[in-house]
């Protein structure tokens, strides 16, 4: 898949790798904190929505969490971190991800032929592995769960696999919550062979462990305005119409197909059919064998509950917790839906083979949209014009330099705008985003602001503010309420 990607970027566009820069606003956001991380540490400046922090003060980080930024930005501090580093890592973590899964589950070479073809036409991580976005360290996380589970299932599992599966969905858990559904479905699995006693017991420790990670996520991501709707949700200050409100508004949404982009509506289409025909499956195979009890049997059934579960327990806890913006859904089910695919590539019997290979003859229908859709999303990432991230460069060249010394504040630019020429921000100097500037309670207290006229009109608080150069989408401050030295 690695070369696939370096391919289809230089057939689309006649650019190497290194031709990428960040693009989209989260994208900018996850690039810059990577690059901070690199060169700071925790000691750089603060990545807030109006200059709320988060409530542990441990972190500078965003409303995402640190979770990202410290797994990419330590390898930036081993190696370096340029505009093309993230990408890089992407690549290197579904490779390495694809080569831990066939060593895990030892498949046949006709299943291997057909785990290739599936992660080869899988547009859905191919869409974001030549981005800065997270999603293709979770799609690379789903393929290493994949192959835990088989090896769990399998007929003989050691010790090193239990402990791999742990630490991955964790560390998983932790930067994305979503996927804090599968540690009861991993405490199942690995438990499948123990007495009941321990089985309860260690489903009783996955629930706390959850709760832990959602815990320590909810104290270390910086609010904004009203924060994420799982978080208002998880600690409980929303009423159950709250969720049934959120719930219909996400499926009225998803019967609006013309707002949604092809590759987004395929991912919908291929997550239903598998989730729908693995239940079917596994409820036709355990009425075949008469089960009598809610623990996991051998045979192919595991691993079709497993996926069948995984698929709706992430659909529902996204109608609920979730709010379907645009790529949303894509974003996150996509992984799952990778999950289950790899999973029942692995499963014994012909059922899960079967259904991957349905996955993947849809997969190639559609790869003519498909292959223009990448080509679309990936052009402002690699054909771009570098006069504006100069412009910026210049901009702040003698003004804006990371002072280790300092207090974060004083290592903080405010901006109303999330340009991608932001990418030419010094590594240690944080970017926080000012939405409605009416609804600050103090004056800023970044020492830099990049403010657009007219949301720096909307300050209700009196400015000290010394224009240091304008640029097309704001002009620089040096703020000097901020009693920070240049």
């Amino acid at each position: 898949m690695p070369i696939l990607v370096l391919a289809l970027v230089h057939v689309f566009f006649g650019v190497p790798l290194s031709a990428y820069r960040p693009f989209y606003n989260d994208e900018v956001a996850y690039w810059h904190q990577a690059l901070t991380f690199s060169r700071a540490g925790f000691h750089g400046g603060y990545y807030t929505l109006g200059e709320v922090t988060n409530p542990s003060g441990f972190t500078p980080f965003g409303p995402h969490g640190p979770g990202y930024a410290v797994l990419y930005g330590a390898f930036g501090a081993l190696f370096g971190w340029h505009r093309h580093t993230a990408v890089v890592l992407n690549l290197v973590a579904i490779g390495a991800a694809a080569w831990l899964w066939v060593s895990l589950t030892r498949v046949n070479i006709p299943r291997l032929l057909l785990a290739s073809v599936m992660l080869l036409t899988f547009w859905h991580m191919l869409f974001w592995a030549p981005t800065g976005m997270q999603e293709s360290l979770h799609h690379a996380g789903a393929i290493v769960m994949a192959g835990c589970f088989a090896a769990v299932l399998g007929p003989s599992s050691r010790w090193w696999i239990a402990a791999l599966g742990w630490i991955t969905v964790a560390t998983l858990s932790f930067i994305r919550p979503s996927w804090m559904i599968l540690l009861p479905l991993w405490a199942m699995a690995t438990t499948h062979r123990s007495s009941r006693v321990v089985a309860v017991a260690t489903v009783a420790a996955s629930a706390f462990a959850a709760a832990a990670i959602l815990f320590a996520y909810s104290r270390m991501a910086a609010p904004y305005e009203e924060g994420f709707f799982f978080l208002r949700a998880t600690s409980l200050s929303l009423g159950v119409k709250s969720l049934l409100d959120n719930v219909m508004a996400n499926v009225q949404r998803l019967r609006l197909p013309e707002e949604f982009h092809p590759i987004e509506l395929l991912e919908r289409y291929q997550y239903g059919a598998l989730m729908l025909a693995t239940m079917m499956a596994s409820v036709v195979a355990m009425w075949k064998r008469r089960v009598q009890t809610l623990r996991l049997a051998h045979g192919p059934t595991p691993h079709l509950v497993i996926t069948a579960a995984a698929l709706a327990m992430a659909l529902t806890a996204m109608l609920l917790l979730y709010q379907f913006t645009n790529y949303a859904e894509h974003r996150v089910l996509s992984a799952f839906l990778l999950f289950g695919a790899m999973l029942c590539v692995a499963a014994p019997g012909w059922i899960g083979p079967a259904l991957v290979a349905g996955l993947a003859l849809s997969s190639v229908v559609s790869a003519p949209q498909s292959l223009a859709d990448l080509e679309n999303a990936w052009e402002p990432r690699f054909i771009w014009d570098r006069h504006g991230t100069a412009e910026l460069e210049r901009a702040l060249g003698g003004t804006i330099a990371y002072h280790p010394e300092a207090s974060r504040w004083c290592n903080t630019l405010l901006t109303s705008q999330y340009p991608p020429q932001l990418i030419a921000v010094p590594g240690g100097i944080g970017l926080s985003v000012v939405r409605k500037p009416e609804d600050m309670t103090v004056p800023p207290q970044s020492h830099y602001l990049l403010l657009d006229e007219p949301v720096r009109a909307r300050f209700t608080y009196p400015l000290d503010l010394q224009p240091v150069a304008t640029l097309p989408y704001g002009t620089l401050y040096v703020n000097r309420h901020a009693k920070c030295e240049s």
